[in-house]
């Protein structure tokens, strides 16, 4: 029986690495796909890695993270960066697997005979083995990736390693650093309703754009909200994922193949699942769509493992999986007091994105009892990846509820309080937020309360509280666009 032999190895990096056979006579012409809104930011977190640091990059299957990769590889390379100095491996091809990542670098280290050179040009080609540029793609089937990443780094502190993983981040907030300092991570969520607006090509028939530069949200065109509310309509069922978003434009396309049988079947079913030691993919599976089926909604653990016949201690492990691959999203309950619990019992759950729930049980009308909850989610997934999804809670007690809150990161205080009425039940006089400011006097009155609402945009008061009124879609863009997007 022939081995794999070092030879057959560069013969496959080479294929992964197409740049490779550029010389200085080739004309270079890359295709220009569609960059997502995180693009000028990772590309900035790529150079500032170096000196002993590395970058993770991750985010849910099909969120956009290696196509994310190479647009950074043909930016180098049009920028002036030596072809051959930068090397791209996906760990998914079966020949790397007995490999850890030493060894892939150093066949890459010795086939273009880097020799340590660091003061100019090593030979003709202009290669400058401090220019060196090292992207591992799906890291987390390599054991010990982050072990074996940060020792490359230190031996080697003129190159630029940068990890991608689609489960089992070392943190799972952008601009998050470990290991003493020395790892960052960055979170390429699913697209934001700002994002989802430009692909469609619909953002400036709804906004009027000039104060972008400022950071405040883009003011809604006079008359636009059934518009606006349509194209969150839209985002809910077919929206989270860049391929569904440009290959889906025409009304009423099928809720997008590719994530029911590409991301839902390799996360749930196949090998993702497995290196996390999830065994039983029919468990997982069970537990997941009774998860994405309630999502927006309160879950006790004793409920859900009673519903899935699963063992509590199992389904501990499977929430952390799920969550770990950004298919889910918890939120911890506080009580009546907005204090948290000491032992927690029950969580609100929440898919990373809205549409994941249209692939597994078919797109939701916009008046459906379901769709009231599909926005929550969306609302939710905005604040994915960035800090202040940290801070977000909910509070339940017997007789009475708050649907979502968001705690001040230093004094752990309520801050903002949302109520969701998709229903716009508050355009009648007679339904007032009782609750709402009740809440709000008992626990911080100088929070903000939110009503976030169908159409519905003004100020209310209540016993001098000041509440704001907006639609639910407006808010959802404007916290994209507060969060980068």
């Amino acid at each position: 029986m022939r081995s794999i032999s070092e030879t057959d190895l560069t013969a496959r990096l080479e294929f992964d690495n197409p740049w490779w056979a550029f010389t200085e006579d080739t004309k270079i012409r890359f295709r220009a796909p569609t960059r997502r809104s995180f693009y000028a930011e990772f590309e900035g977190h790529v150079m500032d890695c170096g000196q002993g640091r590395v970058l993770c990059l991750t985010g849910p299957l099909r969120a956009g993270k290696t196509v994310l990769m190479r647009q950074v590889v043909a930016s180098l390379i049009e920028g002036g960066v030596s072809p051959q100095a930068i090397f791209y491996c996906s760990l998914t091809t079966p020949s790397y697997a007995a490999l850890s990542l030493s060894a892939l670098y150093e066949v890459f280290y010795a086939h273009h005979e880097h020799n340590g050179n660091t003061s100019g040009p090593s030979d003709g080609s202009g290669r400058r083995d401090n220019e060196l540029y090292v992207f591992f793609d799906e890291a987390q089937y390599i054991q010990g990736w982050e072990a074996d990443m940060l020792m490359l780094a230190k031996q080697n502190p003129n190159v630029r390693f940068v990890a991608c993983v689609s489960a089992g981040a070392p943190a799972h907030v952008s601009e998050e650093v470990t290991h003493n300092g020395l790892m960052r991570t960055v979170v390429l969520t699913p697209l934001t309703f700002p994002e989802f607006l430009r692909y469609r090509e619909t953002e400036d028939q709804l906004f009027e754009l000039g104060d972008v530069g400022s950071g405040g949200p883009g003011a809604l065109k006079s008359g636009a909200i059934s518009q606006l509310n349509a194209e969150f309509h839209r985002y809910v069922n077919f929206g989270g994922f860049l391929e569904g978003v440009l290959g889906q434009k025409r009304e009423g396309a099928p809720a997008p193949t590719f994530i029911r049988d590409g991301l839902i079947d390799r996360v749930l079913r196949k090998d993702l699942a497995g290196i996390h030691g999830v065994n039983d993919a029919r468990e997982l599976n069970r537990l997941f769509a009774l998860l994405a089926f309630n999502t927006g909604l309160e879950i006790s653990m004793d409920d859900l493992a009673r519903s899935a016949g699963i063992a509590k201690n199992t389904v501990r492990k499977y929430l952390d999986y799920l969550e770990s691959a950004f298919l889910i999203h918890r939120l911890e309950r506080l009580d009546r007091q907005a204090k948290r619990f000491q032992r927690a019992v029950a969580f609100k759950v929440y898919l990373t994105s809205p549409c994941l729930y249209s692939a597994l049980f078919g797109p939701v009308a916009a008046n459906d009892p379901v769709f009231p909850r599909l926005a929550e989610t969306a609302l939710v997934s905005q604040w994915l990846g960035t800090p202040a999804i940290r801070h977000l809670a909910y509070s339940s007690w017997r007789g009475g509820q708050v649907d979502l809150m968001s705690m001040n990161p230093e004094d752990d205080k309520l801050e903002r309080i949302y109520e969701l009425d998709w229903h716009n039940g508050y355009g009648s006089p007679d339904h007032k937020p009782e609750e709402l400011v009740k809440y709000l006097e008992s626990n911080n009155p100088g929070a903000h309360p939110y009503i976030l609402t169908r159409t519905i945009a003004r100020q209310g008061r209540m016993r001098g509280t000041d509440i704001t009124l907006a639609p639910l879609a407006f808010y959802c863009y404007w916290l994209g666009r507060d969060a980068g997007g």
